[in-house]
């Protein structure tokens, strides 16, 4: 199911759906699965049989949905890639070319996190996609030492699936 969010109302977007915030409280409530630093609660949306948290990282800033049943068991997480900006104006005029406009605007406030040095990336999410070699080239590069200049143009052409999966960005 996915997800967008406006930070600024504190609306979720669920299957073109605004489903606005009932609590705003700030907990912290887990770890970044990107840089392991805590996550804090920033505004909380009911959904039926679900709760969803929406949460962001002290650290690097991603943001993520962290879904809980009734019973406040967690249930899933994701992170949030999509942001928008509700305004009651653009969206009643009707004009669809606003309403896609307004959908893919993300937010200032909570880009990705970028890097020029791999040394701060967690491994695990490195060898999701790059081989080994490539990673080797990258950390050579980032360290200005020598590398294989062909493992590194490869790596490069994987920058973009990387930032996809992950909403990391590098360049190195």
């Amino acid at each position: 199911m996915p997800f967008k969010y406006d930070s600024s109302n504190n609306f979720l977007l669920v299957d073109n759906t605004i489903v606005p915030s009932y609590d705003l409280t700030e907990n912290p409530i887990g770890t970044c699965s990107f840089c392991d630093a805590q996550i804090i609660s920033q505004s909380y949306h009911d959904l039926g049989d679900n709760t969803a948290v929406v949460a962001y990282c002290e650290k690097c800033g991603a943001s993520f949905i962290n879904l809980y049943d009734r019973e406040w068991n967690w249930v899933s997480e994701q992170p949030i890639s999509h942001f928008f900006s509700y305004k009651e104006s653009d969206v009643q005029s009707g004009d669809p070319q606003k309403e896609e406009k307004l959908l893919r605007r993300e937010n200032p406030k909570l880009e990705d996190p970028y890097y020029t040095d791999l040394t701060n990336v967690p491994m695990n999410k490195l060898t999701t996609i790059f081989s080994p070699s490539e990673i080797e080239s990258m950390m050579a590069k980032s360290l200005g030492k020598k590398y294989v200049r062909q493992y590194l143009y490869r790596a490069r052409k994987k920058y973009k699936k990387f930032q996809d999966v992950f909403g990391i960005t590098l360049d190195i």
